[in-house]
Formats: structure tokens, sequence, C-alpha cells
């Protein structure tokens, strides 16, 4: 079907290369428009880390994981500007406010992904009492702990998911350029932490139990995370105005504190070029 068929100013057909290459153009500068509104006003609930999630989960069935933002923003501009031949818009202004409206509806759509809060250490531990917590206390703290992780399993299945024991201890050497809330209120500082056996992400900044607090150059995580099995590894994601982004794992086991510490890098280049280099799977 010749472009220029459903309504145009010209004569269905008549539409040139070039006036095609410049309605998609304009078509691609209204998705960019979109995504950069999207990007900037709404911080983490932005669904471009949605989506980032989608290519990385589509590209891991082709064995490629590491797809950074940048390549979802070239994928969605693509959408964007092949999308003209669909609805064939017949003027330059109609090509960009069709892939606005397009992106903005897409946007709408998709869920964003706010990780729920950490939650305390403290909580009740199914699965390791009291039955476990019993008998151990006969042998003493050594074999508490080797008792604990023989009888997790059927423990596990009886009494629900037991918890890794976190202390993370995030180091920035020059500091935080602002008040801890700000930095969050702002979004210029952000963090997630990630169970990759139970594929479960949680904010390392919104708590559900859990302590955040600052001590000198560093912040001090308490969290208990939800375990399904004796041992799992764990991710973290750090976001600081100042410094690079920060990703690391960490391997955890049931019963065993995890001692945790993120040496930040300080870095002068903006977060929200950074973040386009970054994968976000989690």
């Amino acid at each position: 079907m010749p472009y220029g068929v459903k309504q145009g100013v010209k004569a269905p057909g008549s539409y040139t290369i070039a006036d095609m290459a410049g309605l998609a153009l304009s078509g691609a500068a209204g998705i960019i428009a979109a995504l950069v509104t999207d990007y900037q006003q709404q911080g983490e609930s932005s669904a471009l880390f949605t989506i980032n999630q989608w290519f990385v989960q589509f590209g891991s069935l082709l064995g490629y994981t590491d797809i950074p933002l940048w390549m979802v923003v070239l994928g969605m501009t693509a959408v964007g500007a092949g999308s003209i031949f669909y609805f064939q818009p017949i003027t330059r202004q109609g090509a960009f406010a069709q892939g606005f409206g397009l992106l903005a509806v897409l946007m709408t759509a998709i869920p964003a992904d706010l990780a729920g809060g950490i939650q305390g250490i403290n909580d009740s531990l199914p699965g390791l009492e009291p039955a476990a917590t019993r008998e151990a206390s006969m042998e003493g703290r050594i074999y508490q702990a080797n008792y604990t992780a023989a009888q997790y399993v059927p423990a596990q299945s009886e009494r629900g998911a037991a918890k890794y024991d976190v202390h993370l201890v995030i180091n920035f050497p020059n500091g935080l350029p602002d008040n801890v809330d700000t930095m969050i209120r702002r979004g210029s500082l952000r963090g997630r932490l990630h169970n990759e056996d139970l594929n479960q992400t949680w904010n390392l900044f919104r708590s559900a139990g859990g302590t955040v607090r600052k001590q000198g150059n560093s912040l001090v995580i308490h969290a208990g995370v939800p375990a399904r099995s004796n041992d799992a590894r764990l991710w973290v994601r750090v976001e600081a105005e100042g410094y690079a982004i920060q990703v690391e794992s960490y391997q955890a086991s049931v019963g065993e504190t995890v001692e945790w510490n993120v040496d930040m890098i300080p870095s002068s280049t903006p977060l929200f070029i950074q973040r386009l280099g970054k994968s976000y799977w989690f």
C-alpha cells in the first residue's frame, strides 16, 4: 500500500523517500520528547526501567543479558520512526504529535517498577524456630548455626521462608553532597537490593522495618532479606550524585551474617548519563 493512501495533501504514492524520512524523524523526535519527559519526571517509577527489564528477559533467551538503558531508548525511538507507516501522518508536526502520543499511551500502560521497602532483621524468622532453636541451644552457638543450616529445608517447607541477615555499609569517601532525605527525594540517591534466587527486589532507602543510618561518610543499612533456600546470591545497586553507579553481589547463607561493604568511587559524570549506560535488570 503506497504511503499517503489514507489521507494526504499529496496524491497516494507521491510521497518521496525524503518526505517519509522527514516524517519518520519527526515521529522519532516525538518519542524522544516523551521519553525524556517520563525519565525526568517519574524518577524510579519511569517505565523505561521496566522496559529495560523486559528487554533483558527477552535477551536472556538469546544468551544476551547486558542490555543498557540506551538500547531501550534506541529501540523505542525506532518504534516511533516506524510507526508513521501505520498511522501515516501528513505533516511533520502531526508525526511529532503522533510519536509523542504513542509513547505516552505505552508509558501509561506499562506498570512502574516500585520495589518494596527493606524488612527488619528482628522480624520473626519462620523456618528457624522454635524446634530448631531449642535443639541448638543444647549444644551452643556453633551447633546452632550448623543445625539451622542442616534443618533449613524441611523447616522452611513447614513454616515459610527464612531471611538473610544483611549488614550493608556504603562508604562515600568524599561524603554526600546533601542531606540524605533530600537526595532521596530528588532522586540523586537511589539503591536496590535484589535476591537472585527469589527474583525479588527491595528499595534500600524505603523501610518496612529495616534501618538506615548515617555514620560519618557511610550509610549503614540493616535488613532481613527473605530466603527460599540456604544459599543465594544477593545484588545491590547504589546510585549517588558525585559517584559512579556501583553494582555488586554477595553470596549469602542462612545463619551467617552478611557483612557487606560497598565502596563508592567519585565521578564527575552526571547520574542521568551514567544511568543510560547501565542495564537495569533489577
